[in-house]
C-alpha cells in the first residue's frame, strides 16, 4: 500500500466472538479500492483467539498484554498507521463493500476534517467510526480520558473546534450480541444470575458495571439490580433480596463500582465445578485481597441456600454495612471451605465507591451503622480480633 495514497482502518474488535467475526467478514467484503491496510486490535481477548489465528495474514493484529479498553487502544494505535487517511472504528460493526469509499468520500472537501456513517445522533454520542486525514488523528486522538463508549464522540468534539464533520453516505449497523447468547429462552432457566445492589441504578458508576458485564457475557445470563437509595438499607438487605430472586444455576454477587474484565466467567464457573464453594476473581489495576474480595464473588445457587443465616438471608441481615465478607470468611472457615481466589478471572473495582456518598445524612448514617455492625459482629464472633486491614495495592494489570 502506497502511504502517500492509501486508507488504514483501525479496529477495536472488542470480546464478542460472534461481532468480531461478522465485522472482520464485512473487511474481507470490502472493495479493494481505495487501496487500505487494516489494524485490528485485539484488547486482552483470549476468545477472539480462534477467530485471528484463522485470518490469511493480510492484517496486522495489535496484542494488548493488559487490557486496555477502547479509548486507549485506538489513541496508542495511531502510529501503526501507515494511510494518509485513517478510519477508525470503535466497536465491530458491519457494513457492506462500498462503505469504505463512501465514509471517505467528504474528506475530499477542503473545509472537512472528519466523516462519521449516517444515523448518529446528534451529539454523536452513537457513532461507531470516524474517517479523518492521518495527521489530524494524530494532533487530536491523544489521552482521551472518557468512557469507552464516548470515545469516537470525544474525537469529534476535538475535530469540530479545528473543521467541519460531514456525515457520509455510508450506513453501517452496529451489531448485536444474538440475544440467545445473553439471555435464557423464555420461560427457561438462565445459567447464572448477576446481582447488583446499589444506591443509584441511573448513576455512570451503575451503568459502567452494567454495561462491563453485559460486554463481557455470552452465557445466557440474568442481571438483578437492586436499587438501594430510598432510604438506603445498607449492603445485607440489598444482597439478600438479590439472591432471593435469583433464578441461574450460579450466582455472582458484583458491587456497581465492578467492571469485569473479558473472559472472568468461565474460570469461576470451571472452580466451581470442580469443588470450589465460593469463588471470586482478581482485582487488577487497583486494590486487591487475596483472601477474599467481597465487592465480586460467586457460587452455585444451592450454596446460597446450603450457607444462608435464616431462611432467605444469606448475610446476616444485621450487619447491614460492614463486616459481612469477615462474618462470611468465618462461616466458612468454620466448615472447611474457605473462598477461592481464581486469578484468570480479573475485574476492576473502584475501592469503597459504593459507601460513598456527597449526602451529609447517608454518610452520617452510615458512620453510625459502622459502629453498630462492629458490635454485633464482637458479639457474634466474641473471641475474634478486628484489626484495621491494610489493603495491598496492585500496580500492574497483569
Amino acid at each position: 500500500m502506497s502511504a502517500a495514497q492509501g486508507v488504514t482502518v483501525v479496529a477495536y474488535l472488542g470480546d464478542e466472538p460472534a461481532a468480531a467475526r461478522a465485522f472482520c467478514e464485512s473487511l474481507a467484503a470490502l472493495s479493494a479500492q481505495p487501496r487500505h491496510e487494516v489494524v485490528l486490535i485485539a484488547d486482552s481477548a483470549p476468545r477472539l483467539e480462534p477467530l485471528l489465528a484463522a485470518l490469511d495474514g493480510d492484517v496486522t493484529v495489535l496484542r494488548t498484554g493488559r487490557h486496555l479498553g477502547a479509548a486507549a487502544a485506538l489513541a496508542s494505535a495511531g502510529e501503526r498507521a501507515r494511510g494518509r487517511k485513517v478510519v477508525l472504528v470503535a466497536r465491530p460493526i458491519v457494513f457492506g463493500p462500498s462503505w469504505l469509499a463512501a465514509l471517505l468520500a467528504p474528506l475530499d472537501e477542503d473545509t472537512v476534517l472528519a466523516a462519521v456513517p449516517p444515523g448518529a445522533r446528534s451529539t454523536l454520542a452513537d457513532s461507531p467510526a470516524v474517517a479523518l486525514d492521518a495527521a489530524t488523528y494524530a494532533a487530536l486522538a491523544s489521552a482521551f480520558e472518557v468512557d469507552d463508549d464516548l470515545v469516537i464522540a470525544e474525537l469529534l468534539l476535538r475535530v469540530a473546534a479545528k473543521g467541519r464533520v460531514a456525515v457520509a453516505d455510508a450506513r453501517a449497523a452496529s451489531f448485536p450480541a444474538p440475544r440467545s447468547l445473553l439471555r435464557a429462552a423464555v420461560g427457561g432457566e438462565p445459567e447464572l444470575s448477576v446481582v447488583i445492589p446499589t444506591l443509584d441504578a441511573a448513576s455512570e458508576r451503575a451503568q459502567r458495571c452494567l454495561r462491563a458485564v453485559q460486554r463481557t457475557l455470552e452465557q445466557p445470563h440474568e442481571i438483578v439490580v437492586v436499587d438501594n437509595g430510598a432510604p438506603a438499607q445498607g449492603f445485607s438487605a440489598p444482597v439478600n433480596a438479590g439472591l432471593r430472586a435469583a433464578r441461574g444455576q450460579y450466582v455472582v454477587m458484583i458491587n456497581d463500582d465492578v467492571e469485569p474484565l473479558p473472559g472472568w466467567w468461565p474460570p469461576l464457573r470451571e472452580a466451581l465445578d470442580n469443588g470450589a464453594t465460593v469463588v471470586f476473581p482478581d482485582t487488577v489495576g487497583g486494590f486487591r485481597r487475596a483472601d477474599f474480595a467481597a465487592w465480586c464473588f460467586a457460587l452455585k445457587r444451592a450454596t446460597v441456600e446450603e450457607l444462608a443465616v435464616a431462611p432467605g438471608e444469606f448475610f446476616d441481615p444485621e450487619l447491614r454495612v460492614w463486616y459481612q465478607d469477615t462474618d462470611l470468611l468465618l462461616r466458612l472457615a468454620a466448615c472447611g471451605r474457605p473462598p477461592r481466589l481464581v486469578p484468570a478471572a480479573r475485574v476492576r473495582h473502584g475501592l469503597s465507591e459504593t459507601v460513598e456518598s456527597d449526602d451529609p445524612e447517608l454518610s452520617a448514617w452510615v458512620r453510625a451503622r459502622r459502629e453498630l455492625d462492629r458490635a454485633h459482629f464482637e458479639r457474634k464472633h466474641p473471641g475474634v480480633v478486628l484489626r484495621p486491614f491494610t489493603i495491598a495495592r496492585n500496580h500492574g494489570d497483569g
